[in-house]
């Protein structure tokens, strides 16, 4: 029986005209693709497909010639103890600030010093140092317990991951059959700032699906992962043999590639702006409130002041003020299950409605 890989290849060979690509350098051919499973170690269904790829070695160098697949299990040690990280969150430890740290602690050869670090700060270390930072594209494979199906999450101005994004979003939807999917652009942040493994790629772009449990693997899940990415590497690996789908994306986005952008982030150890809510005393991970019922599953969905937002321990309800985002924005990731631990950043995010254009990977 043929991999679900294989199925998806023989069905898009077809999908887009193809057209000659031009050679100015922004241009460059895209050959090192690393897929990176388990950045978060209760993530299950990123390492089952890195798991996959491994297992399939051989039909995936017939399938993608012109790529050099690697994989990354991101953080094998919370793998083992299926938790989303040990000691701290590793999808935040790669700025330029924490990996200098590291790199001091550890090239001093004090083991002391070096055992007092946090696992992930020396895990980053590890991976920031090896041949992963030189792929030209990091794919990194992530759940989410919140209703956000199939989102594709790149930085705003990365002309390539938009094109890249944009046809994942044609393919996922007109082939596939996926309702449920969303481009996500991350505001544009100085790259020694940027605290996500990704990053360190040359270019870096994200999968997240949900909503699944933590700790667990659901066929249906990794059907959607599976799709995403594969539409991703049938890009790159096209556009390697000079096919070009431009043309016919910008005449399926004649305004611009429809997509969410993230609001700035006010809090370090968060990817993107977030309504945060208030802790308990006795546990920075236990919220002192929870989220309203008529918010669950509701991502992407609008919330306008004076909407039921929070439900206090008395039953008390905290409707949504305009704060600093508006009287109106769309939330996402909403009860998402990574964010109840402060080291991930607490809260619910906020997003606006919005599109990029495939010229500049910017929103219009």
């Amino acid at each position: 029986m043929m991999s679900f890989f294989a199925i998806i290849l023989l069905a898009t060979l077809s999908i887009l005209p193809i057209h000659s690509v031009s050679s100015s350098p922004s241009d460059a051919s895209i050959k090192s693709v690393t897929i990176s499973g388990g950045t978060h170690g209760n993530e299950y269904t990123g390492i089952w497909v890195i798991k996959a790829i491994e297992k399939q070695r051989e039909l995936f160098a017939s399938q993608y010639p012109s790529l050099s697949l690697n994989t990354l299990l991101a953080n094998p040690k919370a793998y083992i103890a299926n938790r989303r990280f040990i000691d701290t969150d590793l999808n935040r430890e790669f700025s330029i600030t924490k990996l200098q740290r590291s790199a001091e602690t550890c090239s001093e050869g004090n083991n002391n010093d070096e055992n007092t670090l946090p696992y992930e700060t020396l895990r980053a270390h590890e991976i920031y140092t090896s041949d992963v930072s030189n792929s030209d594209v990091i794919i990194d494979l992530h759940t989410t317990t919140a209703n956000m199906g199939i989102t594709i999450i790149f930085t705003e101005g990365d002309v390539l991951m938009g094109k890249a994004a944009a046809y994942a979003l044609y393919k996922c939807k007109t082939e596939y059959g996926y309702d449920d999917v969303h481009i996500l652009l991350l505001p544009k942040t100085e790259m020694q700032h940027r605290t996500h493994l990704p990053s360190i790629g040359k270019h870096d772009i994200t999968i997240e699906v949900g909503p699944t449990p933590q700790g667990v693997i659901r066929h249906d899940v990794v059907e959607k992962t599976e799709a995403a990415l594969h539409s991703l590497l049938v890009f790159f690996h096209r556009r390697n043999m000079e096919e070009n789908y431009v043309v016919k994306l910008k005449k399926e986005y004649p305004n611009g590639v429809p997509c969410y952008q993230s609001a700035k982030a006010t809090n370090e150890k968060a990817l993107h702006g977030k309504i945060q809510w208030p802790v308990s005393d006795d546990n920075p991970n236990f919220p002192a409130v929870m989220i309203h019922k008529d918010l669950q599953d509701r991502d992407y969905q609008p919330i306008r002041k004076g909407d039921p937002l929070f439900v206090n321990l008395d039953g008390s309800i905290i409707p949504y003020d305009d704060g600093s985002f508006g009287d109106e924005v769309l939330l996402m990731f909403v009860n998402e299950g990574g964010y109840y631990y402060s080291q991930s950043g607490t809260g619910i995010g906020v997003a606006v409605s919005s599109r990029y254009d495939l010229d500049t990977g910017e929103t219009v």
